[in-house]
């Protein structure tokens, strides 16, 4: 393999982990776009750059349902520009990267990087070196659940080719994460193998011991007095949970509900009333600008508003499946749908490893963290989408 083509590779893969990677020289700068743009020259440079005519597709529907919704909602044009500049340079730069170099070279690369990226995780957690919060890992990522999502994928794949070492230090780095993100990935890597019955004996003796052993623990603890600082992190957050799922119908929080319960929840309750109000959705970019007029409907906990943290994740929903609920309506639900269907059938099929890998980490990006590029969600979204065992360039 020549220099540059290594290159490409190397530093492309490496750019998915470089969220948290950034500078400020008059405006702020992320390492991700620099990678990208400069290897967006080099490759254009060097082979022919081309654009799959679903995405064409795709980007038509995206501009159309925009523009409508900003003659219909009247919310700043800008933020549809900005969110279709980006998705579009992103999808096609990993498109055309996927195209170029085939997806087995590409997930070797991106295994090789997760082990190593897992490994150093470690040792920068205890001696608290870029630590989100006390006592949770993030390595080189910007938190704990993005790191766990991004990393659920190699999991998975570990886990398949049985290399336990690898699969051993890289659960470890998880469970360091504390991410439900994270532990519901885990539980569906062990769970989704259930679904079909060559390998239920196999796995199910496993998947039971580990289910009792959680609801065991769980009981025991239960009925325990929660306090902040000295109960159980995970019995308290799911009472905590428990008790302010209410608020998703009235848009009243407890004054105790934590920060990401709330993130979620209070999310929850604004897609879901621009849903009710307009089905149809309001158009890519726009769900910061619907967040405030229905923001008055809330009663944020008033700890939050002191902290100036209850118009938390406004830019985002917290996670995909709801701003795309709010963004597309109807059609978003479509959407997922597609993406349902797209995994039924990929997990049909044994061979289809590398997809079912990303299923892991774009899964747990619909219930966490609503951004439309972020650096490594076209890299895993084009490898779903796409089938290993056929020309990557078909459409």
């Amino acid at each position: 393999m020549k220099l540059l083509d290594k290159y490409l590779i190397t530093s492309s893969v490496f750019a998915i982990f470089t969220e948290d990677f950034s500078f400020h020289y008059i405006i702020d700068l992320k390492l991700f776009y620099l990678i990208l743009i400069s290897n967006f020259f080099l490759i254009s440079y060097k082979y022919k750059v081309t654009v799959n005519k679903n995405i064409i597709v795709l980007f038509s529907f995206f501009i159309a349902h925009g523009l409508f919704c900003y003659l219909v909602f009247q919310n700043p044009i800008q933020s549809l520009i900005a969110q279709v500049l980006g998705i579009s340079i992103s999808s096609v730069y990993f498109y055309n990267l996927i195209k170029i170099f085939k997806v087995n070279v590409l997930v070797d690369e991106y295994l090789k990087l997760s082990f190593f990226i897992a490994i150093i995780s470690i040792p920068m957690f205890y001696l608290g070196i870029n630590v989100f919060t006390y006592n949770r890992l993030n390595g080189i990522l910007s938190e704990p659940a993005h790191y766990a999502a991004i990393m659920l994928p190699a999991t998975y794949f570990f886990l398949r080719k049985r290399e336990y070492l690898k699969l051993g230090v890289i659960v470890i780095t998880i469970f360091l994460s504390k991410s439900s993100v994270g532990f519901i990935g885990l539980f569906l890597i062990l769970i989704i193998p259930l679904i079909k019955i060559k390998y239920f004996l196999k796995y199910s003796i496993l998947v039971v011991v580990i289910v009792l052993a959680g609801a065991f623990y769980l009981s025991s603890k239960w009925n325990n007095k929660i306090t902040e600082n000295e109960s159980n992190t995970v019995v308290r957050r799911l009472k905590q949970t428990q008790e302010s799922f209410k608020a998703t119908y009235t848009g009243k929080f407890k004054n105790y509900t934590n920060l990401s319960t709330y993130a979620f929840l209070s999310n929850f309750f604004i897609a879901q009333q621009i849903f009710i109000h307009k089905p149809i959705g309001t158009g890519l970019g726009s769900y910061k600008h619907e967040y405030d007029k229905y923001y008055e409907k809330l009663s944020p906990p008033k700890y939050l508003i002191k902290l100036k943290q209850s118009k938390i994740n406004r830019t985002d929903a917290n996670s995909l499946f709801l701003r795309m609920i709010a963004d597309f309506g109807f059609f978003g639900i479509l959407m997922i749908f597609y993406f349902i269907r797209r995994s039924y059938n990929i997990f049909r099929d044994d061979k289809k490893i590398f997809q079912q890998s990303s299923f892991f980490y774009l899964f747990s990006k619909l219930l966490r963290e609503g951004h439309y590029f972020p650096p490594e969600f076209y890299f895993f979204l084009i490898i779903f989408i796409k089938n290993t065992n056929e020309d990557i360039t078909c459409s």
